[in-house]
Parts: structure tokens; C-alpha cells; sequence
């Protein structure tokens, strides 16, 4: 084997290396980072219980819906408010 090939060899076995290096280090700091990520909890496996409440409050006398004249509020500028308009790029 001549001196060429031997140097042609030896970068071929390095790339490997380095590509297989690049690899694992890549999914072990994958691994970490989704191990120790806030958002990533433990999952909860105990027994979830349902709670029901009734709740005696009734709205529909609320001046939001409407009152019993058949009124309804405005949301808007009061009386004489002009509406105010912004022009020109920021």
C-alpha cells in the first residue's frame, strides 16, 4: 500500500469517526435538553376525580345583556369623542 493510499485511508476512517462522534453528541444533548426542559413534566398517573358544582348565580337581569326595557349599552366614544386615527409608519 503506497504512502497515498495509507493518507487517503486514514482521513476516510477519521471522517467516520467524527461523523459518528458529531452523531451521539448530538442526540446526548437532544436527550438533555429535553430532559431538563420546564415545559417537560413527569406524567401524573394517579386516579383524577370529577367535581360537579351547581352554581345558583343568574345573569340575564344584567345590564351587560340588556335589562327588561329592551335596552342595550354602547360601547364607543361618549358624545362629542372624536375617534383618533394614527398615521404614518413607525
Amino acid at each position: 500500500m503506497s504512502r497515498i493510499e495509507k493518507a487517503r485511508r486514514r482521513v476516510t476512517v477519521a471522517r467516520y469517526a467524527i461523523g459518528i462522534t458529531a452523531a451521539v453528541a448530538l442526540a446526548g444533548f437532544a436527550a438533555a435538553a429535553r430532559a431538563t426542559h420546564p415545559g417537560t413534566a413527569q406524567r401524573v398517573t394517579s386516579a383524577r376525580t370529577t367535581v360537579t358544582t351547581t352554581s345558583s348565580y343568574d345573569d340575564s337581569g344584567s345590564y351587560f345583556f340588556g335589562d327588561d326595557s329592551g335596552s342595550y349599552s354602547n360601547i364607543g366614544p361618549s358624545g362629542s369623542a372624536q375617534p383618533q386615527v394614527q398615521s404614518g409608519a413607525s
